[in-house]
């Protein structure tokens, strides 16, 4: 029996990465009868190999490349899930030409360009915002540039930043040991083997992997200027990380240090996504805001009521306004410092996604990060990685959001009511 058991065990280990190449390389976002069965195929394939991670024993090594293999599986894959990518290339390829991204949209700039027009027509026709300007800081521009040039020597932008983003992983993967030694190897299956991360990340290219670097170094930093630069790190990859710095402990020593560093930041964001508000507001970051909305779980709430009095593009404004409330809220009544580091950065952007408008699959790889260190949470993280998947039917259908909306509620509700607990036992 036992070793019946280990066969099994073995063989859906083997399938794993076969399973990951056919969904990364032939899945599709316009069907949703593919959705379904990705959505479904790949969190059960995570969570059932969860016991199968028996088979390594104490041998980390072979854990860790086993990891690295499910994220081999990935590489090539073209676009199917995401269209993001033709963005950052678009911007790229441009940047690299000496053009800012911010002062023109790839509509404008494709007319005057020079380098390569058939190939940034492509791209253009590919994209889903040829007509707002670029909300990707300097920093993630760099990054993307990086690949591009890797990629021109292999004959492939995507590959090149494939290759690039997989590099980073394996580097996080190598951290996250390091940060949680003792941790068991289902702890770190949340993160080494879950499918948004290599789907979301190394397949489809968002630069989320890039976060969970930030927050790595961030967490093992020894000195307050090691922590401050990783702070800094994080805040020139998206703009909504600024709000860990509601993590850091009041500390005399070096908070003004991380107040100078904060403005320095928001200095650089303004001289480069900023350097035209009204432009970014009308056609940029500002939908993010006003009018664009995915899979969000609280703020539809304020949505439908304020349809009823034709201000629902307030709703975005409205759920980071009460947001912002609860933050305050928790600081005053002293809940949040009473947790560890790791734990209130999980916090914090827990509640970021709650109510928020807009959440992409890929925003949870931060999130399903800081779930690692922590046992027994193989099933939340395949219920979150099943929403993440199922919200793509949300491009198919216009009415699942409905359905996936009241689906959200019910999973999370569950979890939600299991956390407060713990946080009202913990505080």
């Amino acid at each position: 029996m036992s070793i019946r058991s280990n066969l099994t065990k073995l063989l859906l280990g083997i399938l794993y990465p076969f399973v990951l190449f056919v969904s990364t390389h032939w899945g599709s976002r316009n069907d949703f009868s593919i959705i379904l069965v990705v959505s479904t195929v790949l969190p059960l394939y995570f969570y059932f190999l969860s016991a199968s991670l028996s088979l390594f024993e104490n041998r980390f090594y072979w854990y860790f490349g086993y990891a690295f293999f499910l994220r081999v599986a990935a590489l090539g894959s073209p676009a199917v899930w995401s269209d993001d990518i033709y963005r950052y290339l678009f911007d790229a390829k441009i940047f690299l030409e000496g053009f800012s991204p911010y002062l023109y949209t790839p509509a404008e700039v494709i007319k005057f360009i020079h380098c390569s027009p058939l190939e940034l027509e492509t791209l253009l026709s590919k994209m889903n915002s040829p007509n707002y300007y670029s909300v990707y800081p300097l920093l993630v521009q760099y990054f993307f540039s990086l690949g591009t040039l890797v990629g021109s020597y292999l004959g492939s932008s995507f590959l090149g930043v494939q290759i690039l983003i997989l590099l980073v992983d394996m580097v996080n993967l190598i951290l996250i040991r390091k940060l949680y030694p003792l941790a068991s190897f289902k702890s770190y299956w949340l993160y080494f083997g879950n499918p948004i991360v290599i789907l979301e990340g190394i397949s489809q290219m968002h630069p989320e992997v890039l976060l969970v670097t930030g927050c790595l170094l961030l967490l093992l930093s020894g000195s307050v200027t090691q922590k401050i630069l990783s702070f800094f790190f994080l805040t020139q990859l998206k703009i909504n990380t600024f709000l860990l710095i509601l993590g850091f402990r009041w500390n005399r020593s070096y908070w003004p240090k991380l107040v100078i560093v904060s403005c320095l930041s928001l200095l650089l964001w303004k001289v480069t996504v900023f350097s035209d508000l009204g432009s970014q507001g009308s056609s940029g970051i500002g939908l993010f805001f006003h009018s664009f909305r995915f899979a969000g779980m609280v703020e539809p709430f304020f949505y439908y009521i304020l349809y009823s009095f034709n201000v629902e593009y307030l709703s975005g404004i409205f759920s980071f306004s009460i947001l912002s409330c609860i933050f305050i809220f928790c600081l005053k009544k002293d809940f949040v410092s009473q947790l560890n580091f790791e734990n209130r950065l999980l916090f914090i952007y827990s509640l970021f996604l709650l109510f928020s408008p807009v959440i992409h699959p890929w925003y949870w790889i931060p999130w399903i990060f800081l779930m690692v260190g922590k046992e027994k949470m193989e099933l939340f993280v395949t219920n979150i990685s099943f929403l993440s998947f199922l919200s793509y039917g949300l491009y198919v259908w216009n009415d699942f959001v409905h359905i996936h909306w009241m689906i959200s509620i019910l999973v999370l509700g569950y979890y939600g009511k299991k956390q407060i607990n713990y946080f009202c036992k913990t505080t």
